[in-house]
């Protein structure tokens, strides 16, 4: 089982190595990429860094989204500007330096669920007087979870089941905060044999770990050649 997993971790590396290759050309970087607003201690306001690695300026704009998670891990994108004050809302960041974004929370209050946004920062695409080729455009999408007032997440794990590119099974989570599969230890069970995945291994074996409040997600693992027996999976 040890081996199954290490051959997923080494597609994925080469997965991440083509990614950051790509990145090169991207050229600019927005920090951090994953923020927690949380009601219940008043923190309602943030601020996000934009870095212009280029040598040329980068007009960018920042647009809010409300981001819905649907069973299958697909996932839908609302407008959301009535839930957020941004400062600025666009910016032309010099070659070599840095912008600072405020983005302020100014949506519902006493939210019963806690709620997931992107704040998307997107390239203003700009072309030269005469340029006739296509000009790229590159965004980043930074995931903001709104937590509600003393939100917890509450995960069980059933409908397990062994298919030919491994194993399927659904996490639901009856709480009113968003739970991460890739923050959680499962443990798996075969009769006398056990292996445990740690929340590293799953960051790395699932793709979008996001469960809702009040949701159920699908989660497949590539894990296969397990002993034949009842198969469990726990939160550990």
């Amino acid at each position: 089982m040890t081996r199954l997993i290490t051959h997923a971790q080494r597609t994925l590396i080469a997965v991440l190595a083509v990614i950051a290759t790509a990145g090169l050309a991207i050229a600019y970087e927005v920090e951090p990429m994953r923020i927690i607003l949380d009601l219940g201690s008043g923190r309602t306001s943030t601020i996000i860094t934009i870095n212009n690695t280029r040598d040329s300026d980068l007009p960018v704009e920042i647009v809010m989204k409300r981001r819905i998670v649907h069973p299958d891990g697909t996932q839908e994108f609302l407008p959301a500007e009535d839930d957020f004050s941004v400062f600025p809302p666009q910016a032309l960041v010099p070659a070599g330096q840095s912008q600072a974004v405020r983005i302020s929370y100014i949506g519902d209050p006493d939210l019963e669920d806690s709620a997931a946004f992107i704040a998307e920062v997107q390239e203003v695409p700009v072309s030269e007087p005469g340029f006739t080729g296509v000009v790229f455009a590159y965004n980043f999408g930074v995931a903001i979870y709104v937590r509600a007032d003393d939100a917890r997440a509450d995960v069980a794990v059933s409908d397990i089941s062994r298919e030919v590119d491994g194993l399927v099974f659904t996490a639901s989570n009856s709480g009113t905060d968003f739970a991460m599969l890739s923050d959680m230890a499962l443990r798996l069970a075969v009769g006398e044999e056990t292996v445990r995945l740690t929340p590293a291994q799953l960051a790395e074996l699932v793709e979008n770990p996001i469960i809702p409040p009040h949701g159920s997600r699908e989660f497949r693992l590539p894990i296969t050649g397990l002993p034949d027996g009842p198969l469990t999976i726990a939160i550990d």
